[in-house]
């Protein structure tokens, strides 16, 4: 299974826009650059964040994007299923429909258990974790 850019891209936003808490809103252009993302697929990705609810976004000469809501109530695994969908590691997981064979499926079993590992790894680190790693990683305490 591989997270797509978006979930990269969008997890590393979410982190830089934390570490600037207190700072007041990022403009797009400066957190694109920070991060090493194009403009224009960053901004697709921060318009998705604000409709899940994640970021909110402040005009004007000073405006820019912030953080919606505190970083030690977003886990990892909701922004990933915001950006991705669900986790699960095959679609017969999400749709009983999708395959006949689901009853007697042994390999069924095996991609629930990873996708419950999944759940329980995303689960457990929430954004706070991430920009605390990052402030360490820095030599910075935040």
């Amino acid at each position: 299974m591989k997270l797509s850019t978006r979930s990269r891209y969008g997890t590393r936003a979410l982190v830089e826009l934390g570490a600037h808490c207190g700072d007041g809103p990022v403009r797009l252009e400066a957190l694109a650059e920070n991060e090493g993302i194009a403009v224009r697929y960053l901004a697709a990705i921060v318009r998705d964040l604000m409709r899940a609810g994640l970021v909110r976004s402040v005009r004007g000469a000073h405006g820019g994007y912030l953080l919606a809501r505190d970083p030690a109530d977003v886990r990892l695994a909701d922004v990933v299923r915001y950006l991705e969908g669900s986790l699960e590691p095959v679609e017969c997981l999400n749709d009983p429909g999708f395959c006949d064979r689901r009853e007697g499926c042994v390999t069924r079993e095996v991609w629930g258990k990873v996708g419950d590992a999944i759940e329980g790894v995303l689960g457990s680190i929430t954004l706070k974790d991430l920009i605390d790693r990052r402030a360490e990683k820095d030599g910075r305490h935040k």
